[in-house]
């Protein structure tokens, strides 16, 4: 068989049974990514029928990350990682080194030499970036409050874990740690940042501008693939993470008229690649291990998952983020993943990880993945529940709601979230002379809006208190403008049950997503691409100046009326 027939079947055989493994997990009513797992062990050395390559299944997975990555990287932007880089420094460099001691502490009560235990505690404080962000993305919940976090701590993980490739095998090797070698580490790290920022703010957005008017979508695709890939190829060259490069790429495009339309090319590529990179993973699932060292699996998963979640807890809890945020993002690190594998090899090459080892790691990894989006899903019944503790709810941070006096606020509108479309909302009720409240995670924006003389509430809308604290029971309408569902789903039902009577707008990430907002007690759903349809609509209405029969022009509104009622049945 010739070479590129052996690719192309590879990949039409991986596809395939991810599509498979996908649809089973989705009637199942689990998540994608536990199909994925299971297609690949399905193709894996270890199971009977077709052995995919795994090499070349996993060069192409590596494509998926970069993508991945990159989208992200235009999805956010600086000003918001700077809001999350004290947790995001300092945080992860105190869940890493607590993680390491764990695993030192556990290699010396099992009888493992030093430095097994040294590797073993490197390898599992780094988490997936790749599960975490496929999680946060199927929950939409990236841009939440602890998407945030979590993505700040996944880029210095990143970077720790280059230090530490270049650390461990050097002390397990007893020839001490190269001062020379990590200071041009840390040189050439703050070198390509500082160059790849100076060109996104020069150079990068007038190039996309020329090339968009040359008119053709071919090359403007080729051009964003091209930016993607060189990135992520110049880190790697570097010796740095490809997945650092390529979402630092993907921040020369952020805030710029491009940004949506490459996020809507790289997407689908994106997608696809990502489910390679899960199959992969499947792939290294041997049930015959499994069954054999079945106790070893299971005690090591668990010490893997119980370890990363109490240490990642305690290091983030100082930073005040809020009982939701805390518990999501120390739950969202309990996987180990893709950089753990490079650091195990190395590991292997210096003698320090054994076969075995290496063997239980492999098998516990996949197992952390299959618990990752349970992790997600029961984090807000968890983080409620620690919050009933009144010594965890003055660690948590969330204060006591501080100020709203009863006299103050009435017939007013409750606005939670205070992002982009939340801060639309709050100035134009403002221009109206409507009262406003805000609700908010982050603290700087609350701290601005007080200083504006705008009412604001430090805390998640989730929660009652805090929602007692904006006056909810005394307010005219509630406004709902987060940007995931789920939380937004969460904060519907607290008001509605507040108070049953309150009209409340919600915000719908996306339009499939109105029904199960109204279910939960949303008056209005808004979807941002039928808002944007409606008012396309209603100026053309007005350009075409349309006139009914009797030459009146129909009512506008009742048009839009009418559209959204066809829209919605």
């Amino acid at each position: 068989m010739s070479e590129e027939l052996h690719l192309i079947l590879n990949v039409a055989v991986a596809v395939g049974i991810a599509l498979v493994g996908g649809l089973v997990a989705h009637l199942l009513r689990q998540p994608v990514i536990v199909g994925y797992l299971l297609a690949g062990m399905a193709i894996g050395p270890s199971t009977p029928g077709f052995v995919g390559d795994r090499e070349q299944i996993s060069a192409l997975a590596e494509v998926g990350v970069i993508f991945l990555m990159f989208a992200l990287g235009i999805e956010f932007s600086l000003k918001e990682l700077a809001c999350v880089r004290g947790v995001a420094l300092a945080g992860t460099l105190l869940q890493v080194a607590l993680t390491i001691l764990a695993g030192v502490g556990l290699g010396a009560a099992l009888g493992w030499p030093t430095r097994q235990g040294l590797f073993f505690g490197g390898v599992i404080a780094i988490a997936s970036t790749m599960v975490i962000l496929k999680t946060l993305l199927d929950r939409d919940e990236v841009a939440s409050s602890h998407g945030r976090v979590l993505l700040g701590m996944l880029i210095v993980q990143d970077l720790i874990v280059i230090l530490l490739i270049t650390i461990l095998p050097r002390l397990a090797g007893g020839d001490g740690v190269a001062f020379g070698e990590l200071a041009r580490t840390f040189v050439t790290t703050a070198a390509f940042i500082g160059g790849t920022v100076l060109l996104g703010a020069r150079v990068v957005p007038s190039l996309m501008l020329r090339v968009e008017r040359l008119g053709s979508a071919e090359l403007f695709l080729l051009t964003a693939v091209v930016l993607a890939l060189g990135t992520a190829a110049l880190s790697g060259v570097l010796g740095l993470s490809p997945a650092l490069g390529a979402f630092l790429g993907g921040l020369l495009l952020t805030e710029t008229e491009f940004d949506h339309r490459v996020v809507a090319e790289i997407v689908p590529m994106r997608n696809l690649f990502a489910t390679l990179f899960f199959v992969s993973i499947g792939m290294l699932i041997d049930p015959t291990f499994i069954v054999r060292n079945l106790p070893a699996v299971v005690g090591l998963t668990l010490f893997i998952v119980v370890a990363k979640a109490v240490l990642a807890f305690i290091a983030i809890a100082p930073f005040r983020l809020g009982g939701k945020t805390t518990v999501f993002t120390a739950l969202g690190m309990i996987q180990i993943g893709e950089f753990s594998y490079v650091l195990a090899n190395a590991g292997r090459e210096v003698g320090a990880i054994s076969e075995r080892l290496n063997s239980l790691i492999l098998t516990s990894s996949v197992l952390t993945i299959i618990l990752t989006p349970l992790a997600f899903r029961f984090s807000p019944p968890i983080s409620r529940a620690l919050e009933r503790i009144p010594a965890l709810a003055r660690l948590f941070g969330t204060p006591a709601p501080d100020g709203l006096a009863e006299a103050t606020l009435g017939d007013h509108v409750v606005v939670a979230g205070y992002g982009r479309v939340g801060e639309e909302v709050v100035a134009g009720l403002q221009t109206a002379g409507v009262p406003v409240a805000v609700v908010e995670t982050d603290l700087h924006r609350i701290q601005q809006l007080r200083a504006a003389g705008v009412p604001a509430i430090y805390g998640d809308a989730t929660r009652e208190s805090i929602l007692a604290a904006a006056q909810i029971a005394r307010a005219r309408l509630m406004v709902v403008a987060l940007p995931d569902v789920g939380t937004t789903g969460e904060v519907v039902r607290e008001a509605r049950r507040i108070n049953p009577t309150v009209p409340i707008l919600a915000r719908a990430p996306r339009r499939e997503q109105e029904e199960a907002l109204r279910a939960a007690g949303a008056t209005t759903t808004i979807a941002p691409e039928r808002a944007g349809a409606l008012l396309m609509l209603e100026e053309g209405l007005r350009l075409l100046d349309l006139r009914a029969t009797s030459g009146e022009p129909p009512s506008i509104p009742s048009v839009l009326d009418a559209t959204t009622r066809s829209a919605t049945a």
